[in-house]
């Protein structure tokens, strides 16, 4: 018996070198969001073996490198140089190093923006004239037959988060090249602040490489599922918010009494604080007007940083109850887009691995078992619950065993023919009849009994078998061969055992009887 598992992972991959444009079962997969078909064993096992060597690193590498470069340039700006001058040679020979590879890594960034653009647009324009072709060959399908699809290429078109990061980019080096040439102070003031801006982009940006690991994925993924609750709840907080802010202008803004209610700007942040507990100048408002103060400040606490804020948490909680629920499957889907965006929009470096590892290597790819298998325990509680119903049903068998066991009667002994010599008369043929008669009673009673019961026994082994074969979709095939041949045997066999016993005894003490 080997203890090893067979992946034909070649199967599902095409050729190297195929010139036909069938998407792959992984890209149909992704494509479609079937967390279902993620999750089986063969395409877990090819998704790691991509992942493992290449995926995992030519993305996030590149990215590491460009946001290190940017924010050392950031850095470097925002030094101050006594003699007025952006850059001193030589001793700032390695800043423009910097600036260079900076800058070629933004090239790089956004010809593989560019290109996913372009592979989608061409991947839309296949689709359509699919579509069509598949419209003219079936006259009653008069639209496409999946429309998700056009929605799905369409948004990839737009990387919002991308583009507004390249922008950010080219503007501030364009203001710094302005600073260069015309060495002005407002213009390195804007850079700086531009500067400081594009720093947070960056460094966020890279949260979009880092969620296809399955450690830090589902939290990722969380941050862009809330943002509909954030929509929702700066609405709710606007409605608070906004007549808030007008009634604190009317009573205590625009005096010298409140400094920090003294303009809109500072009377709007003020409101924010006070939403978050902070501090803020209660003592003056209640000298300009302490019942004012009270009402509008006790108010508003309770309505913004009592209610509001807690039902954000609560909607966050939920969302994130959501996305955690599934979230191996979620992980293992964006390590499945990340592979096909270096297989499609990066095929130069592609010479970085081996492109025919999987036919070469992994057809089949041979495995030791894993015996380390973690068992969920909700299904562990319901396989617990079903084990409890199989004894209690096994119970009764035995329960039933025990009462036809008085049915059979005494066989005569030696003293019993004293008995009758010495006057006793034997059990008439009425009596025998009578009792004969009440036996068959007992025995069609306890055959519905039993049928019953193995009735019971039938819905509760299929019962098992479900829960068995439920567990095995997100768990080592190996161990639903195990638990489904144990679990079945031990079962079927002691079942077998008590019906063929309690038969057994049910007849044999019917015959005794009518001997």
């Amino acid at each position: 018996m080997t203890r090893q598992q067979f992946y034909y992972l070649h199967l599902l991959e095409p050729e190297p070198h195929c010139k036909k444009k069938a998407r792959s079962p992984a890209g149909v997969i992704v494509r479609q969001g079937k967390l279902d078909l993620i999750m089986h064993p063969v395409v877990l096992k090819l998704i790691t073996v991509k992942w493992d060597l290449y995926a995992a690193w030519i993305l996030l590498v590149l990215n590491f490198l460009f946001i290190l470069a940017w924010t050392t340039v950031a850095i470097s700006v925002s030094v101050v140089r006594d003699k007025g001058r952006p850059y001193v040679f030589p001793e700032d020979w390695w800043r423009v190093l910097v600036v260079v590879l900076a800058l070629l890594l933004t090239a790089q960034e956004v010809f593989r923006e560019v290109r996913e653009v372009q592979v989608s647009r061409r991947k839309l324009r296949r689709w359509q004239s699919w579509s069509i072709k598949r419209i003219n060959e079936d006259l009653a399908c008069t639209h496409p037959m999946w429309p998700e699809e056009r929605h799905y290429l369409e948004e990839q078109i737009r990387n919002i988060f991308d583009w507004l990061v390249y922008v950010l980019l080219i503007a501030v080096l364009s203001l710094h090249l302005a600073d260069i040439f015309l060495v002005s102070g407002s213009l390195r003031v804007y850079s700086l602040r531009v500067f400081a801006v594009v720093v947070i982009f960056l460094w966020l940006r890279l949260m979009k490489h880092v969620r296809a690991f399955r450690v830090m994925g589902p939290f990722i993924v969380m941050l862009g599922k809330i943002v509909g609750d954030v929509l929702r709840f700066l609405f709710l907080y606007a409605e608070i918010y906004i007549p808030y802010a007008c009634a604190f202008w009317i009573i205590f803004g625009g005096t010298a009494a409140v400094p920090s209610m003294q303009t809109v700007p500072k009377l709007l942040y003020s409101l924010y604080r006070i939403t978050l507990v902070d501090e803020y100048e209660f003592d003056a408002m209640v000298a300009v007007d302490s019942i004012m103060a009270h009402l509008l400040c006790g108010t508003f606490l309770a309505l913004s940083a009592v209610l509001c804020v807690n039902l954000m948490i609560a909607l966050l909680s939920d969302t994130f109850q959501r996305v955690y629920d599934n979230a191996l499957a979620n992980a293992v889907m964006q390590q499945a887009a990340i592979i096909l965006q270096v297989e499609e929009a990066m095929p130069r470096l592609r010479r970085f691995y081996d492109n025919h590892y999987i036919h070469e290597h992994c057809a089949p790819l041979g495995e030791y078992y894993d015996d380390d298998v973690t068992t969920d325990r909700y299904q562990y509680a319901e396989m617990k619950k079903i084990t409890s119903q199989i004894k209690d049903t096994l119970d009764e068998f035995l329960e039933i065993q025990r009462e036809s066991e008085p049915c059979a009667p005494k066989q005569p002994h030696d003293g019993d023919d004293d008995d009758m010599g010495s006057g006793l008369r034997r059990p008439s043929s009425v009596e025998k009849g009578g009792s004969l008669k009440s036996l068959h009673l007992i025995q069609r009673q306890q055959s519905m009994e039993i049928s019953a019961l193995r009735a019971d026994v039938r819905e509760l082994q299929t019962l098992l078998l479900q829960l068995i074969h439920s567990q095995t979709t997100y768990e080592d095939p190996r161990k639903k061969l195990y638990s489904r041949q144990s679990e079945d045997a031990q079962v079927e066999a002691e079942n077998r055992r008590k019906e063929s016993q309690i038969e057994t005894d049910i007849r044999g003490c019917g015959k005794r009887f009518r001997e």
